[in-house]
């Protein structure tokens, strides 16, 4: 018995990308495609990335063999309450959301059938440069050269990992594993942070007695340097997850933002560009390690494409046989 259906909840750049990548490596699946906005899953449609539409998030996800859940923090407890008790019982559920330690507990509490595996592409630094979200940049190279990180829990069926291991390599992704304590520790600093900062500086120049005239300069710097603060509910959830942790990032960010000053204090002309010349040669040496994706864990090996689901399937087939 072969793996048929796949799900994506969530039609964003990646979760158009990952149906696109995935019809190129298995053409013979069908792909459902589910979003809360109905023009963007026809879109998505109409660019190829799933099969159909299915409008109701429950008939979406019970058919499917893999469930890909391509949503945020805020949704997923509601998300996997809503789908938790109808998944067939060999199905997969592949959460990509940013906060692994509680969607581990929500699986454990929500579902009742299937298995549940964390995971998170970390994509390639050629694409670090290109912040659109939206599907006019789903490409199906979007996770090629990339690190697909796997946070399972310690009871999962070593069969559904095994999957979630060749959806990885399907993408054109390095399989990596880690804890999900550890994950979420790391999301605070590279994830939770920038978001904060990004409401921070928007709310320090729209608060400004200047606003109404420095809104019409307004421009490029301006807008990618805020955008990561649009959604308001996401930002919370990853903010107030860890508070310790989060105000440890913030109070980091304060001291460097007093070093700052403290530059422009001292009013060395010929010192202040040294010091960001040395900040920038950082972020090169940053990028070129990022270039380098030397975080092999797993041997790159052909993926048995006649079915995802293998073991699993072949497991539930012999049942009912018997």
């Amino acid at each position: 018995m072969e793996t048929k259906a796949i799900t994506i909840v969530g039609m964003d750049r990646i979760g158009a990308s990952l149906g696109l990548a995935l019809k190129q490596a298995f053409p013979h699946l069908t792909f459902i495609g589910h979003d809360d906005d109905r023009q963007r899953v026809e879109a998505a449609k109409k660019l190829g990335a799933v099969d159909r539409v299915e409008a109701n998030l429950l008939s979406a996800c019970s058919e499917a063999d893999i469930v890909v859940l391509n949503v945020s923090v805020s949704e997923l407890k509601v998300t996997l309450q809503i789908i938790g008790g109808d998944l067939q019982e060999h199905a997969l559920v592949l959460d990509l959301s940013l906060l692994k330690s509680v969607g581990l507990k929500w699986a454990s509490q929500y579902v009742e059938r299937g298995h549940y595996v964390g995971v998170r592409p970390i994509l390639a630094a050629d694409f670090l440069g290109d912040s659109r979200s939206g599907l006019d940049a789903a490409s199906p190279d979007l996770f090629r050269n990339s690190v697909f990180c796997i946070m399972a829990g310690a009871n999962i069926d070593p069969q559904a990992v095994e999957t979630a291991i060749n959806v990885g390599r399907s993408l054109g992704a390095t399989p990596y594993f880690l804890d999900a304590a550890e994950f979420d520790g790391l999301v605070q600093s590279v994830e939770t942070l920038p978001r904060l900062v990004a409401a921070a500086l928007f709310n320090t120049v729209h608060k400004a007695s200047g606003w109404r005239d420095t809104l019409r300069f307004t421009d490029l710097t301006f807008a990618q340097a805020t955008a990561l603060a649009r959604d308001s509910e996401e930002v919370a959830a990853l903010a107030l997850y860890d508070k310790v942790t989060t105000m440890h990032w913030l109070d980091s960010l304060i001291a460097e933002l007093h070093e700052v000053k403290r530059w422009l204090h001292r009013d060395e002309a010929e010192a202040l560009p040294a010091i960001l010349d040395a900040i920038s040669l950082e972020r090169e040496k940053w990028l070129h390690e990022r270039r380098k994706n030397d975080w092999i864990e797993i041997p790159s090996e052909d993926i048995q494409r006649p079915s995802l689901l293998g073991g699993l399937l072949g497991r539930r087939q012999s049942k009912d046989e018997d």
